[in-house]
């Protein structure tokens, strides 16, 4: 079986774009035809160069989720993966899903494992996914990995929803404001300038210093321009550079309210992978190499891998998650006693459940803190350029009256 991908025509004539999985040329059309669809061309993905372009089509977290949950629920109903696969090709929704279940079923066909497939098919897809799978297919229990891997990521894009919608109000806020700004400095406060020059009258302090302010900006925007170019290339330089990125996540940690939430935020992305994986019936070692993989910050992930580097030597679990300053000690002690219990697997869960949900708390206490000092940081702004404006008219009021 091979992999073509086609452009094809509605009876309505809208072009369509797709894959589909045949035997040759001829038969690819033919299934294209069944589609509803009057091919126009067809190219079979074989090869390097069709390595090359997968490995271009990387797919999001957001669509890997909803595959690895569609995937769940179809193998979890009892299909086979590649009859699961071809479902999720025929009600995808979305083209790379589409993509990555047509190609993923045709690396099946043609004798690779669903990991393998997967990971030829995806581009690049997190490593401890794929060795849940390769452990899942091992097992004989894929539906199970396959459903722990859709809850994983499906928490993860709603921690990641729940940070973007905290910041949405504020950030809609504040631009409002100074939209509503600018248009009365430009507009309201030179026309203010001009009265008092004709009166010979001095403006306010706070005027002349808003409008000094106003005048700089006016004069200098270009300069202000570039300075923002600068400071966002020099952002994506830091995180682009292993060595700045370091000191800038040492700086971050010793912040009291960024570097808590940090730590919490490492502790649970650390816990749910090792979880996953080892409740995919992965070995120990890999276990810990996997989730290593997963932190951001080049400290912890250090501190993880030598945590791995101690279960080699003989240590236990419990004893090489010690090394890890980022672990809750309640977390590191469900750990202990599921490895004493022999149930480690579910006690890493709960370890990484308790760790979740003191992120989502320590999450709300920043989005609520956030929310309040956007507020007054914008109230004060806005009130700073209304007085501006409204002094030197009390003042000519005042002049108007006496």
């Amino acid at each position: 079986m091979k992999t073509f991908t086609y452009t094809a025509y509605t009876p309505e004539g809208k072009r369509r774009r797709g894959v589909v999985v045949a035997e040759d040329e001829a038969d690819a059309s033919t299934r294209v035809a069944a589609l509803g669809l009057m091919p126009s061309t067809l190219e079979a993905q074989a090869g390097a160069a069709t390595k090359t372009r997968r490995r271009e089509r990387k797919i999001d977290r957001d669509l890997l989720s909803v595959f690895t949950r569609q995937m769940a629920v179809l193998l979890g109903a009892g299909l086979a993966a590649d009859a699961a696969l071809e479902a999720v090709q025929g009600a995808a929704g979305a083209a790379r899903i589409e993509r990555l279940a047509a190609e993923a079923r045709a690396g099946l066909l043609q004798g690779e494992s669903m990991a393998d497939a997967l990971g030829r098919a995806g581009g690049a897809l997190p490593p401890w996914y794929a060795a849940a799978v390769r452990a899942g297919e091992q097992s004989g229990d894929l539906a199970a990995v396959f459903e722990t891997l859709a809850t994983h990521l499906e928490t993860s894009a709603g921690d990641r929803a729940a940070i973007t919608s905290a910041l949405v109000y504020p950030a809609f806020v504040t631009v409002v404001a100074i939209v509503v700004c600018a248009i009365l400095m430009t507009t309201v406060a030179p026309e203010i300038v001009a009265m008092f020059e004709d009166s010979g009258r001095p403006l306010p302090p706070l005027t002349v210093t808003v409008m000094g302010i106003v005048d700089w900006v006016r004069d200098h925007w270009l300069l202000l321009l570039v300075a923002v170019a600068l400071l966002v290339l020099a952002v994506m330089g830091i995180n682009r550079n292993p060595a700045l990125r370091a000191r800038r996540d040492t700086f971050l940690l010793r912040l009291p309210l960024i570097g808590r939430f940090l730590r919490m935020a490492a502790a649970a992305q650390y816990l749910r992978t090792l979880a996953v994986v080892i409740n995919s019936r992965l070995p120990l070692t890999e276990a810990l190499r996997f989730s290593a993989g997963v932190l951001d910050i080049a400290r912890y992930r250090a501190e993880a891998e030598e945590a791995g580097e101690a279960l080699k030597r003989g240590e236990s679990l419990s004893q090489a998650l010690n090394r890890l300053p980022f672990l809750h000690p309640v977390a590191r002690q469900l750990v202990q006693a599921g490895e004493a219990s022999a149930r480690l697997g579910p006690m890493t869960e709960r370890a990484a459940v308790l760790a979740e949900s003191w992120l989502r708390t320590e999450r709300k206490r920043v989005s609520v803190i956030i929310e309040p000092a956007s507020m007054v940081i914008v109230g004060g702004m806005v009130l700073t350029i209304v007085m501006a404006i409204l002094l030197p008219i009390f003042d000519m009021q005042a002049l108007v009256s006496g």
